[in-house]
């Protein structure tokens, strides 16, 4: 996609610009959190960060040293004068996309890496004062509970403040999910993976966050995760360059959309090159599907706070679902008090379905399946997805 510094500095002059267009909406915004993700970031010299956090502050003055910013990498790309570099210009986290640190297991999709990638970049965060997240992934193609456990033990050996320990979803017809598929671990396995992860995980110090988030205790470190909130206070969240997906929270008028930009880097350009935003498609939302928005958001914190979304909407979160809620409860995967609804055992693991559930009615509504109840919204493209 990019093949030298020199288009990497095109593309950061095209940030800038589409940055030119969000200004004025900007302004005056205090900014949560930041995160710099995708493969991209890899790829830059250690003088091009400075430059992008650069841009960044352009449009966003308003940050402070106190501002989480994380930037998502490789371990087998990052040096000790990439990270440092990343310092200087104010990121204060570093997100390693791990996978596996087995190297057999991880040759299965290319990657080159090996766990003294992965450590070394570990120590040299710690030497530097960065934060630092590493993701694993389970239910990967003949990966054991033998090979996963012995993964974690050494990640958590290393120190490391943020394990993500998530669920592998291969899509699309790529060599890995070609070759592959036929190896992966069985459904039961798999859940049970979690299970043992999640248990070894909290017994070595970790609490965990999200159904795949698990971190340590640190004075200093607050946990920010895009998809993730407690309560359901207004919170928008803006998608730069290329394939960013953004959501912005809207009101109970104007329930707000959500959008990604082009996914191709070369239709990015041409929408800027022409004056315009670069949205390859969107949705504006309903007053419904804001409410499953934020409630989607709340689950993935793993409960609902049932006072702050009666306060925001006027209705009460578990009367507005309750068949689905009573059939969870009955599984044993939440409990629920006047104050919340709280996720449990497997219902973590099984979040995913649970919000299946509570939007089955609306999904239905969208397909054309059920008469509408309301006028139903125009998208501003097409009805397009984004990862959950």
């Amino acid at each position: 996609m990019f093949e030298g510094s020199r288009q990497i500095d095109t593309y950061l002059d095209y940030l800038a610009r589409e940055g030119e267009l969000f200004r004025e909406r900007f302004a005056g915004v205090t900014s949560e959190s930041v995160y710099i993700g995708g493969g991209t970031p890899n790829l830059m010299r250690p003088q091009q960060y400075t430059r992008m956090m650069d841009i960044v502050r352009s449009v966003f003055p308003t940050l402070t040293p106190d501002t989480p910013i994380t930037l998502e990498g490789i371990p087998q790309l990052f040096t000790r004068e990439k990270l440092a570099s990343m310092k200087a210009g104010g990121i204060s986290r570093v997100s390693m996309g791990v996978q596996q640190l087995n190297t057999e297991l991880n040759r299965l999709s290319g990657r080159k890496q090996t766990s003294r990638h992965v450590f070394e970049a570990i120590e040299w965060c710690r030497e530097l004062g960065l934060q630092c997240n590493a993701d694993l992934i389970f239910g990967w193609p003949r990966q054991t509970l033998e090979t996963m456990l012995t993964d974690l033990e050494q990640l958590v050996a290393s120190g490391v403040d943020h394990i993500a320990h998530y669920e592998l979803n291969i899509g699309g017809p790529t060599a890995f999910s070609l070759l592959h598929r036929s190896e992966l671990p069985s459904p039961e396995l798999t859940r049970e993976m979690y299970r043992v992860a999640r248990d070894f995980l909290t017994s070595s110090g970790y609490r965990q966050l999200t159904a795949y988030d698990f971190q340590k205790d640190v004075e200093g470190m607050p946990f920010v995760y895009e998809e993730c909130q407690r309560g359901a206070q207004r919170r928008e969240a803006w998608g730069w360059g290329f394939a960013g997906v953004s959501d912005f929270g809207g009101t109970l008028e104007q329930p707000g959309c959500t959008y990604v930009n082009a996914r191709r880097v070369s239709d990015y350009y041409h929408a800027l090159d022409h004056g315009g935003y670069p949205i390859e498609r969107g949705f504006v939302r309903e007053l419904v599907d804001l409410r499953l928005n934020v409630l989607f958001k709340n689950l993935q914190g793993m409960s609902v706070d049932r006072a702050s979304y009666a306060g925001r909407f006027g209705v009460d979160a578990y009367e507005e679902h309750a068949p689905v809620w009573q059939a969870v409860c009955e599984r044993e995967w939440c409990t629920v008090t006047p104050e919340s609804i709280q996720l449990q055992g497997d219902g973590v693991y099984y979040i995913p379905l649970i919000q299946l559930l509570l939007s089955h009615d609306r999904l239905e509504h969208l397909r054309g399946l059920r008469a509408p109840t309301a006028p139903a919204s125009q998208p501003l493209l097409r009805v397009g997805t984004s990862r959950t």
